[in-house]
């Protein structure tokens, strides 16, 4: 090693910057790590989505732990809807029903 300190990859890409260039680039930090954040929610959120369509999630339970008829009710026929909704977008095949 002839240059020593100056050939090493941390000088070259970290330690030859002037402080005023290292404050600046540490302040982006913040926002790239919330850029990724967002970008992660949004997928997780986009694949979740697709993952729970059919489902019409779960309700709040009564004090005593069941849930009420009218819930029941509520809950069977938005699942009904969604399945119905879906029935048209759905490709007919060879020797199906």
């Amino acid at each position: 090693m002839a240059g020593g300190k100056k050939e090493s990859l941390w000088y070259r890409i970290w330690d030859h910057r002037s402080i005023k260039e290292k404050q600046r680039l540490r302040s982006l930090i913040p926002y790239f790590m919330y850029g990724v954040a967002v970008f992660y929610g949004i997928i997780y959120l986009s694949i979740l989505n697709e993952i729970n369509r059919e489902r019409t999630g779960t309700t709040v339970k009564t004090w005593f732990g069941g849930d009420s008829q009218a819930i029941i009710d509520a809950r069977e026929s938005e699942e009904a809807e969604i399945k119905n909704s879906f029935k048209s977008m759905r490709k007919r095949v060879s020797g199906g029903h």
